[in-house]
């Protein structure tokens, strides 16, 4: 696993960080029902071996993934991101890496989650394979609840020019054209909405 030297920058803040840690009383209450969410999913995996692929600063692992004695292996292509999740969650193991060509053997983890990754990504039909790839079992998925994601930004203020589309956002799902593209290529367990996100919790076919 690759190391993060304490000599990587400390302030460093995404706009994930921000959300997270956003004294907002509206914002805190999505948050903290998307990881509800999420925790609820997790748990019916049983997993002791997992993944965070996208992990960022750690969020995900601090609300959603301690259960237990899992072990979890937190990836990001951001270092910033990865030094403030090691340092959070020095427990565990962090890596940079692609999420298109994952450092890991086939079948090395139970679960393999990643949240809040898939909308940015160029081609997510191979991003999703490669995440199949390396799973024995579970995938636990979210992306942004479209068109409720993008309005949500823009009655806030938030992205006006662009609509309320975040930077960096290259697909648009709907909660039913998500499910569409995730069951192409897996078979799903549960879905939930928590506003404004959708997550799916789905296993290997």
């Amino acid at each position: 696993m690759t190391e993060i030297s304490n000599d990587h920058l400390t302030t460093y803040q995404s706009s994930n960080f921000k959300k997270h840690t956003s004294q907002n009383p509206l914002q805190r209450l999505l948050i903290d029902n998307f990881h509800r969410t999420a925790a609820d999913l997790y748990s019916q995996t049983h997993a002791q071996v997992v993944l965070d692929a996208g992990c960022g600063e750690g969020f995900g692992i601090e609300h959603a993934m301690q259960q237990g004695n899992t072990k979890i292996v937190g990836l990001d292509n951001n270092i910033g991101a990865l030094y403030l999740a090691q340092q959070r969650h020095r427990n565990y193991n962090f890596t940079s890496g692609n999420l298109y060509s994952l450092p890991f053997p086939s079948l090395s983890f139970d679960l393999v989650v990643c949240m809040e990754v898939l909308e940015h990504l160029d081609n997510p039909a191979k991003g999703l394979i490669e995440l199949l790839r390396v799973s024995r079992r579970w995938l636990l998925l979210s992306v942004p609840h479209e068109p409720f994601f993008r309005g949500a930004n823009f009655l806030r203020g938030k992205n006006m020019a662009t609509w309320g589309n975040d930077p960096g956002h290259i697909n648009h799902w709907s909660a039913r054209g998500f499910a569409h593209f995730v069951s192409r290529h897996t078979h799903i367990v549960d879905q939930r909405q928590s506003f404004p996100w959708t997550l799916i919790l789905c296993e290997k076919k």
